[in-house]
């Protein structure tokens, strides 16, 4: 028979190791654990259920708390995750601005760019709208100035949030 190395007795040793720790969980700590194990009586229950109510009493929800909730579960006017079709449908149901309906809702500052969102699209200033005939001239915090090139006319259209 070949002699065994230093490195596969180490690991043969390691084997019967495990081996022995589970013949001890399965053969003597497990039944014993088992046997120690004791059901919950009703003082523990009658503990637990006074421990829960005072919690309950102690951490009660607040005004502001309430509103929140509150507000959460109300249905929002505006879906911001709206495609541009379904966006266009939403806009046209309401009033815009002149004969066309230029709705402007946000306000983007990259810190380089200002960016002016109009009917669901970002633009900067001096881009093209997607409604023909109309430029962005000038985008603010508050309103941006379009300008139509075919009238040469100028709306200033306030944000709508």
């Amino acid at each position: 028979m070949k002699k065994l190395e230093k490195r596969q007795i180490i690991i043969l040793a390691i084997a019967a190791l495990f081996v022995l720790y589970a013949a001890y969980e399965l053969l003597i700590a497990g039944p014993v654990a088992k046997k120690t194990k004791t059901e919950t009586g009703p003082v523990e229950i009658q503990s637990f259920v006074n421990t829960l109510s005072n919690d309950l009493v102690k951490y009660r929800i607040t005004g502001s708390d309430a509103y929140i909730a509150k507000s959460a579960e109300t249905d929002w006017g505006k879906n911001p995750f709206w495609e541009r079709t379904s966006y266009r449908e939403f806009a046209g149901n309401e009033t815009g601005s002149g004969a066309v309906n230029i709705i402007y809702s946000g306000y983007v500052d990259t810190g380089r760019k200002q960016m002016a969102i109009i009917n669901g699209w970002e633009y900067e200033a001096g881009e093209f709208l997607d409604i023909e005939g109309y430029v962005l001239k000038s985008v603010t915090p508050a309103r941006v100035l379009i300008v139509n090139r075919n009238t040469g006319g100028e709306l200033y259209i306030p944000i709508r949030e």
